[in-house]
């Protein structure tokens, strides 16, 4: 059994990792073949249940000792003697292929999310170290995420190379950055993170409305060629997060979301003039979520939301700012950045990914506006 569950998960990792033109439903497609080859009755529940109720030390240990069963001399020259030196030395090949092109999945998801490591440390920053810890489960470390995303991949490619494993001569599908190990430092990698998210964000930002992507454009160009840079960028940072907010959702919008999903949460709305009206942290909570209901742990989404509050409201002072110094730059370049962490995290995973097509909805919510 042990071994039939090794090669369905080689042969599904290979499936995903095959791009080949194929989408992501097709390369899945024989995932629940397999499963049901395995499992022609189900798997067990009280299987189920013992495992849901390991911590993920216990997990590790586990794995740890199983992989330390096989690897014992005895064990190992009690199989040779067995099945002969020959077929022993074939499966050995063949096991050690398998572990390399599981690993090799593992090296793509880790590339895949350091993007996201990044966005959401860069989100995570303007939060004091007590709600990043609640929220997002950082340490006052500002690089954690980051830097145990690269330590991992540096661990796979110490496997890779200990071994001398030539990844393209497997014929394993692979991208080309794939078959070496990556030769940064974090600062590096972060730098290199921190220019794909902001080219990332001028595009969905060109994608969603061309009043945005000025928005963006006119922040760098009064960073660079205005007297008065610091204020005029500072503004159009916090017109970028206005019209992006209330275009997506407008405040009935957002008090229906509070009052069907948060109606316990009354510091989500308060009276203006006899109106009840949706807060700041509601209308960034109700885009953080798309409108969507929240999930049972969504405090990523809760973060994402405070973060993009706290951008604004820190903008906001430094429109006012007159001195216009070297920190005060410095300064709104960080809240452009965890901006730009902010929304391509909710972009990414809360739009993009939404069953019922969101991410169009707020393309032609800007048209509507736009043609008005």
């Amino acid at each position: 059994m042990a071994l039939d569950v090794l090669d369905a998960m080689v042969a599904t990792v290979y499936d995903l990792l095959d791009e080949n033109g194929r989408t992501w439903d097709e390369r899945l497609a024989g995932l629940s073949t397999r499963f049901e080859q395995l499992f022609p009755e189900g798997f067990p529940e009280s299987r189920l249940a013992d495992l849901a109720d390991l911590s993920e030390e216990e997990v590790s240990e586990r794995i740890k000792a199983s992989m330390g069963r096989l690897n014992r001399p005895g064990t190992r020259r009690f199989v040779n003697r067995l099945m002969g030196t020959k077929r022993f030395h074939r499966l050995t090949v063949a096991y050690n292929d398998d572990v390399a092109l599981l690993l090799l999945g593992v090296r793509r998801f880790l590339r895949s999310s350091m993007p996201i490591a990044q966005a959401l440390q860069d989100a995570a920053a303007p939060l004091t170290p007590r709600e990043r810890a609640d929220l997002a489960g950082l340490s006052e470390a500002e690089a954690v995420l980051l830097d145990g995303v690269l330590k991992l991949d540096q661990m796979v490619g110490s496997f890779f190379n200990n071994r001398d494993i030539d990844l393209k001569a497997k014929g394993f599908p692979l991208r080309n950055e794939e078959a070496t190990t990556l030769d940064v430092d974090l600062d590096e990698l972060t730098t290199i993170m921190r220019v794909m998210l902001d080219v990332e964000t001028q595009h969905r930002a060109q994608e969603i409305s061309d009043v945005l992507s000025r928005k963006l454009r006119g922040f760098e160009q009064a960073l660079t060629m205005s007297d008065d840079g610091v204020s005029q960028a500072a503004n159009s940072l916090v017109e970028f997060i206005d019209r992006l907010l209330r275009t997506a959702f407008d405040e009935d919008d957002v008090l229906e979301w509070v009052r069907k999903y948060c109606p316990d949460e009354k510091d989500l709305t308060f009276d203006r003039g006899g109106k009840l009206v949706p807060t700041k942290r509601a209308s960034a909570l109700c885009f953080a979520h798309a409108a969507q209901q929240p999930e049972e742990n969504s405090t990523l989404e809760s973060m994402v939301a405070l973060s993009i509050v706290k951008v604004r409201g820190a903008a906001e002072k430094l429109k006012h700012a007159s001195a216009g110094t070297d920190e005060e730059e410095a300064e709104l370049r960080g809240l452009m950045q965890s901006l730009r962490g902010a929304l391509t995290f909710t972009l990414r995973f809360n739009w993009l990914l939404a069953n019922d097509d969101r991410y169009s909805y707020l393309q032609e919510r800007f048209d509507k506006v736009a043609a008005a």
